[in-house]
């Protein structure tokens, strides 16, 4: 077989490269998710939140692999506590967060309808001065 024939230096660079392909095609998909999240306003707490959601995931599956390899050096406290600690951050960061996308929500509308309101008296004020300016060339 091909594989059969490679040497460690070869089989290492081939598994190298394969690695970096695929780590590149997950880099590629995630970023595409951000930015299908961060599109909307309320997106970018979203993506605060997944964020806060991995980041205490990750800290409770490290303190849990270092306590199956290390037992006497993690208390069982510890890791509980990382537990409930964890899922009370996410609890806490749900209900803040229908709280912040209604306001933002809400924000949002607001500042639309200054928006178009804005619009409007800008088109007026722009007939307005070209009225002023055709009256001005007719005297001249």
């Amino acid at each position: 077989m091909l594989l059969d024939s490679l040497s460690i230096p070869e089989l290492f660079l081939l598994n190298l490269t394969v690695l970096i392909v695929i780590l590149f095609l997950i880099f590629q998909w995630f970023f595409g998710q951000v930015r299908e999240i961060c599109k909307e306003p309320e997106g970018i707490i979203k993506f605060g939140q997944i964020t806060f959601i991995l980041l205490s995931w990750s800290c409770f599956l490290f303190i849990l692999i270092y306590f199956i390899i290390n037992p006497e050096g993690v208390h069982v406290l510890n890791v509980f506590l990382t537990i409930i600690v964890g899922f009370l951050g996410t609890i806490m960061g749900l209900f803040f967060n229908r709280e912040t996308i209604e306001k933002l929500k809400i924000t949002s509308e607001y500042k639309s309808n200054i928006l178009k309101e804005n619009k409007e008296l800008l088109g007026d004020a722009k007939e307005l001065l070209k009225e002023i300016l055709k009256g001005k060339k007719l005297k001249d």
